[in-house]
């Protein structure tokens, strides 16, 4: 009895073994085919992304430098907009198109830094209307209002300059310009630049003030 429930024990794994049908063996398979297809098929959605993110990338670079270009070209037409506007503001104050019949006159006072930071270099431009048609001369001179331990004190020329030789004097029909360099004390902090025009024959000076700061913001801008 034992030797036939052995054998029959025996068959059946036999006929298992041979057969390739196990418990969910069927279901197991579609599920890892659906599986790879949809692997397959994100795989595919992956590249064609990856691609257009390549594509991306290249049109976001061209299109960054299409607006730097432009932006530069904007700066420098700008700049050459104002460079000319600032010529013709200066011929029409000679010529007197403007309506204007003044005579002589601070055009523009150009303030910059220099390595020191006590020392600023100016350049001075003077004019005249053209209609006058006369020679003018006479001499200028440059102050300095701030302030030294808090109190407000006024530099002149004679203490700026520091006994250097500066031409100041100033000789012209239409227009001139002075130029030199002026010298601040230490703790002195200044904030108004007078500019003072004596001129041969009159008796009282040209005198016009400009705001420190403002002069220099104008130069770092330039």
């Amino acid at each position: 009895m034992t030797v036939v429930l052995l054998a029959a024990l025996l068959f059946v794994v036999y006929q298992l073994s041979l057969s390739k049908t196990q418990p969910g063996y069927e279901e197991l398979e579609k599920q890892n085919q659906f599986l790879r297809s949809e692997l397959n098929l994100l795989a595919e959605r992956n590249a064609r992304a990856q691609a257009r993110l390549a594509v991306l990338e290249r049109e976001t670079k061209v299109v960054r430098k299409a607006n730097r270009l432009l932006r530069e070209e904007e700066a420098a037409r700008q700049t050459e907009t104002n460079r000319l506007q600032a010529e013709l503001d200066f011929y029409s104050r000679l010529a007197g198109t403007g309506g204007e019949q003044t005579g002589l006159a601070v055009y523009q006072v150009e303030l910059t830094r220099t390595d020191s930071p006590l020392v600023f270099r100016f350049i001075l431009t003077l004019t005249q209307n053209i209609r006058r048609a006369s020679i003018i001369s006479g001499k200028a001179s440059l102050d300095v209002e701030g302030t030294l331990e808090h109190r407000p004190v006024t530099l002149y020329w004679s203490q700026l300059t520091e006994g250097a030789v500066i031409d100041n004097a100033f000789r012209f029909k239409y227009f001139q310009q002075l130029e030199g360099y002026l010298t601040l004390p230490e703790s002195f902090s200044p904030e108004r630049l007078v500019v003072s025009l004596d001129v041969k024959g009159q008796r009282k000076p040209l005198t016009t003030g400009f705001n420190w700061h403002q002069l220099l913001a104008e130069s770092e801008v330039d």
